[in-house]
């Protein structure tokens, strides 16, 4: 057969199109070849049970969707009529890195830093009062741009820069498109095996050999990164113990590189105790998860609802697919933004724990905003 050039695929591709690549396979759809779905979703309800009703009224076809973060916004689910379907053997990676820039005409940071140091400062009381142990705490960046933005300029780019993290692109509600490169694995089911990669703890790239390696090694020993790490890894085993077996891990975590940050990393194996349970009821059982939300779920959850003046609306949610035996790939929507006309969010966040300190915090945001800044061509820090 003959190979694919992957800017013929870029080329012609629009927002309105379906894009999602993992580090060994690239799942494309054209807006006219596919059908798109919203689905209430909601914490308490069983939400995937509608898609996999979805997926089993149009004979088990592979379904691609964005899941949000809480129920003020609704699930996307797209049901491709013709799908393009690629192995990396399938395609020859011929793209370069486009070297366009958006020209910003206004930018608004929410909330501003006084305001981040104050929800910080909340947490951190709540924490001390023991209503919680952990919460994920987020900004966004609202720019105006000169012009439309070329998203299959944005998505190259991505995929340049992020060699091993899952680029994606869907079109969701009110004309808007969800673009990002997410370095972090919810949930990979193929057959029995399961894999989940949870990341938590970060420290800015400097992109200096030396100063990195310093880094690193400075959050192997980070007593406040790798506090926060274990309270991710504990709560994800214990809500996957009644489901999976051989539960596989190091008991110290790795790091993992992204194009822009350093992150402590543990990926956790078992295999499923019932053949039944599919890709998308293991993500429903882990989201949200202490990386993006806090610890326990529900008190962290009604904290950040009540303290960001924002709805996340996709943000820290899921994207992924399913295929009709219920195998998939799930990872969590970080670095990431959402795209409406001339109009870019772009959304970050960073944990707090006890030992948080506040422009650490702030400024870990900052170096995640520049996954999204970097592939508009962009240098400036926010």
């Amino acid at each position: 057969m003959k190979k694919v050039k992957l800017s013929e695929l870029f080329n012609s591709f629009r927002k309105e199109d379906t894009l999602f690549k993992t580090p060994e396979k690239l799942l494309l759809c054209k807006e006219e070849n596919q059908k798109k779905f919203s689905i209430s979703y909601n914490l308490s309800s069983k939400w995937q049970d509608e898609v996999s009703a979805l997926q089993k009224q149009y004979n088990g076809q592979m379904i691609i969707g964005a899941i949000p973060f809480d129920s003020r916004t609704k699930a996307t689910i797209i049901v491709p009529e013709k799908l393009m379907y690629y192995q990396n053997s399938d395609f020859i990676d011929d793209l370069q890195i486009k070297n366009q820039s958006s020209t910003i005409i206004q930018d608004t940071d929410i909330p501003e830093r006084h305001q981040f140091n104050e929800m910080i400062q909340h947490a951190i009381h709540y924490i001390n009062d023991q209503q919680f142990n952990k919460v994920v705490l987020a900004r966004i960046l609202n720019l105006r741009l000169e012009a439309e933005p070329q998203v299959s300029a944005w998505l190259t780019n991505l995929i340049k820069k992020n060699k091993h993290g899952y680029i994606f692109s869907i079109g969701t509600d009110y004309h808007r498109s969800l673009i990002g490169a997410s370095p972090e694995l919810l949930v990979k089911k193929e057959g029995k095996m399961v894999t989940i990669n949870p990341l938590a703890g970060s420290r800015k790239l400097t992109w200096n050999k030396e100063k990195d390696a310093e880094l690193e090694m400075e959050l192997l020993h980070s007593k406040k990164d790798l506090h926060e790490h274990k309270i991710v890894v504990d709560f994800m085993c214990e809500r996957l113990y009644p489901y999976l077996s051989d539960i596989d891990f190091n008991e110290e975590p790795d790091t993992l590189y992204t194009d822009t940050m350093i992150h402590l990393s543990t990926v956790i194996k078992g295999e499923v105790k019932n053949d039944s349970i599919s890709s998308l009821d293991l993500a429903a059982l882990l989201h949200p998860t202490p990386a993006i939300c806090g610890e326990p779920q529900k008190q962290s959850l009604d904290f950040i609802q009540k303290i960001e003046p924002f709805n996340r609306g996709y943000y820290t949610g899921l994207v992924g697919y399913m295929e009709g035996n219920g195998d998939g790939e799930w990872v969590i929507t970080i670095r990431c933004a959402e795209i409406k006309d001339k109009e870019i969010t772009l959304f970050a966040g960073a944990g707090i724990v006890n030992s948080s300190i506040q422009n650490s915090e702030y400024n870990e945001i900052s170096g995640k905003f520049t996954t999204i800044l970097n592939a508009m061509g962009l240098n400036e820090s926010f």
